[in-house]
């Protein structure tokens, strides 16, 4: 399994594939193995580069503070160690939010930007959400903890004919599960609260596309809609009868929209 040694800890890393890089961004309570829908299609045409961020799976958890800017600078230096310049850069939720504060610091490595289901900023409701994510990972209770968000990121439908399949994923995370940096991926998400990125996001000059789920309780249309407005000559989607992990939900046609949109770069 390859690691690199980046910013004093090990990153969990893997690649596959050949042509022009396309790295994927893990959502929160994400890990590699999540984007096992897209990976196959992509790396048909792209080297895709997967990751786990600090604090995810894989990867060292170190103590202190995490960031979506320390993640953003994570990942720039593991760019740098395996000798890449520029990066198509597809993230999803927490992935997504890295993923702007990527492109922002760093425009000048990013060939495109996608954003799935992803925010910059966060309203009440998200945030009530997310303390109710935070609190529910104090208990160090792993079956509390999941309960506790599982109906907020699947919609009812894909819940209902999924469940065999979901709660077998999970009990076997069960196993691994690290709170403290769960408690520490949470704290980094909710200083968005306080310390939006909507300001910053005229600085993106890489073509962006932004997709929002239509059933999203968590991230709703809206904030694809401000991410959109702030963002030049970016295109938004919004994909019917998904919840909020549309990569799963709807992982055929994720791949579509973002394949062709990468197809239609390669034209301009």
């Amino acid at each position: 399994m390859p690691y690199a040694k980046i910013n004093k800890i090990n990153l969990y890393y893997e690649t596959c594939g050949e042509g022009e890089p396309l790295a994927f961004l893990n959502g929160i309570f994400m890990s590699t193995k999540s984007w096992s829908f897209q990976t196959p299609i992509f790396s048909k045409k792209y080297k895709v580069l997967l990751h786990d961020f600090r604090g995810q799976w894989q990867s060292d958890k170190p103590s202190g503070k995490y960031s979506l800017e320390l993640h953003a600078d994570d990942f720039q230096k593991l760019l740098k160690h395996l000798k890449i310049d520029k990066i198509h850069v597809v993230g999803t939720s927490y992935g997504g939010e890295v993923s702007i504060a990527f492109a922002i610091k760093y425009p000048e490595m990013v060939k495109s930007l996608t954003i799935i289901t992803s925010v910059s900023e966060i309203h009440p409701a998200l945030k009530l959400l997310g303390e109710r994510w935070l609190n529910a990972a104090k208990t160090r209770d792993a079956k509390i903890f999941i309960t506790e968000w599982l109906a907020d990121v699947y919609s009812e439908e894909f819940l209902k004919n999924n469940w065999d399949f979901l709660w077998s994923r999970l009990d076997e995370a069960f196993k691994i599960f690290d709170f403290d940096a769960v408690i520490r991926l949470s704290e980094s998400f909710l200083d968005l609260e306080k310390n939006p990125l909507t300001s910053e996001l005229k600085k993106i000059i890489a073509p962006t596309l932004i997709i929002a789920a239509e059933l999203d309780r968590v991230k709703p249309m809206k904030y694809s809609k401000i991410i959109h407005d702030q963002i030049s000559g970016s295109e938004l989607y919004l994909i019917r009868e998904s919840g909020h992990v549309v990569v799963l939900e709807k992982a055929e046609k994720i791949n579509t929209i973002v394949l062709g949109f990468l197809e239609k770069l390669k034209l301009r």
